[in-house]
């Protein structure tokens, strides 16, 4: 009897899902052109990063998605039905990955152990990044030359390159171009428990829900907005439009929000820590998120709620906002650095006032823009 082996619901060890042996079997489907995509973390390029598939999808009718990721962005990405096998680098499963023969890799991060394993998979078209002899990054294609130079030119990367992150793997991956959307699907219970969250939350105000991202991760301290700034906006929002302020984050930011929460006084109330799929379903839940450039901001972007995305260190030309809301950018003359730390008095992020945001949210929201 002949297996189909090229089978997308051939098993092996146990039946199918149709539960039929493969001779004369009706669900039969070619997994077609076999494409393995290496990406990593952190959590929001990961999830900026799954726009490409809908433009693998056009490209090749008929296909197979591999996607190699770490433990992170394994929650975020296992949303995407897109993704037919999602493997964790840091399983024993990646262990499967060598044996197999692909006809396209697309090595879209720059890490080393991502690198390093795309030099052993067995593939018959390579794009993106490589590792050289010597252990650092190298280029599969040409069309990769670019994005290598963004990481090598600060002059490029600050100054003179006006394309997205979405525009730049598009051309690694020598693809099309389309603005097309991040990939992410809701699942109705963390939605359900989102909403429980929210209106257990006990806000004073009536009006619009906005949230306020008050942190920004480890590595760039440098992108958060001061405590003080939100505070003051929360005062600001509050008073022009019944705001229902939530403060979110994760465990960093539990002692910040405490005592931003306490400011306040009953304007805002804290979330608390939730997991990634709760949390996209308290974004949702929301009319507006204020955010730095975070993981917070591509999450909003994936779940279509409104944001005002503030920027100081680091490159806003690269993020699109997909009609969703405003940026509102740094322009003190050392920005962007995309440095850990600052030693100015007053950083770039301070510059960008709480009356400003205020006046941009109210134009969004249907206040007075002008009060």
């Amino acid at each position: 009897m002949e297996i189909k082996l090229d089978c997308r619901y051939y098993i092996g060890d146990k039946p199918c899902k149709y539960k039929r042996l493969c001779h004369n079997c009706p669900f039969y489907s070619t997994v077609g052109t076999r494409i393995l995509i290496i990406k990593l973390g952190a959590i929001g390029d990961a999830l900026r990063t799954t726009p490409i598939l809908q433009a693998l999808a056009r490209q090749y009718r008929v296909h197979y998605i591999t996607w190699i990721t770490d433990s992170a962005s394994f929650p975020v990405l296992s949303r995407d039905p897109r993704i037919d096998r999602l493997i964790d680098i840091g399983s024993p499963e990646i262990l499967t990955v060598f044996p197999q023969e692909f006809d396209l890799l697309l090595s879209l991060d720059k890490a080393p152990s991502a690198t390093a394993v795309a030099m052993l998979v067995k593939a018959h078209t390579r794009r993106g990044y490589a590792m050289s002899p010597w252990g650092t990054m190298d280029v599969f294609n040409d069309a990769a030359e670019y994005s290598r130079m963004l990481g090598l030119d600060d002059e490029l990367k600050f100054r003179r390159n006006i394309k997205t992150y979405q525009e730049t793997i598009y051309e690694i991956a020598e693809l099309p171009f389309q603005r097309d959307p991040y990939g992410y699907q809701l699942d109705p219970a963390d939605r359900d428990r989102a909403e429980e969250i929210l209106l257990g939350s006990n806000c004073r105000g009536t009006g619009p829900r906005v949230g306020f991202n008050t942190g920004c991760g480890p590595v760039f301290a440098t992108k958060k907005w001061p405590d003080e700034h939100f505070i003051r906006l929360g005062e600001s929002l509050y008073s022009q439009l019944d705001s229902q302020i939530y403060l979110l984050g994760g465990e960093s930011e539990r002692s910040s929000n405490r005592a931003i929460e306490s400011a306040l006084d009953g304007i805002a109330a804290d979330t608390g820590v939730h997991s990634i799929n709760v949390f996209a379903g308290i974004l949702a839940g929301l009319d507006l998120v204020v955010t730095g450039d975070t993981m917070a901001l591509h999450l909003a972007l994936a779940v279509k709620t409104k944001v005002v995305a503030l920027f100081g260190p680091t490159c806003h030309q690269e993020i699109d906002l997909y009609g969703l809301g405003e940026k509102l950018v740094a322009t003190t003359e050392c920005t962007p650095c995309y440095k850990c730390s600052c030693t100015r008095d007053v950083s770039c992020m301070s510059e960008l006032t709480p009356e400003r945001v205020s006046r941009v949210i109210s134009g969004m929201l249907g206040g007075d823009p002008t009060a």
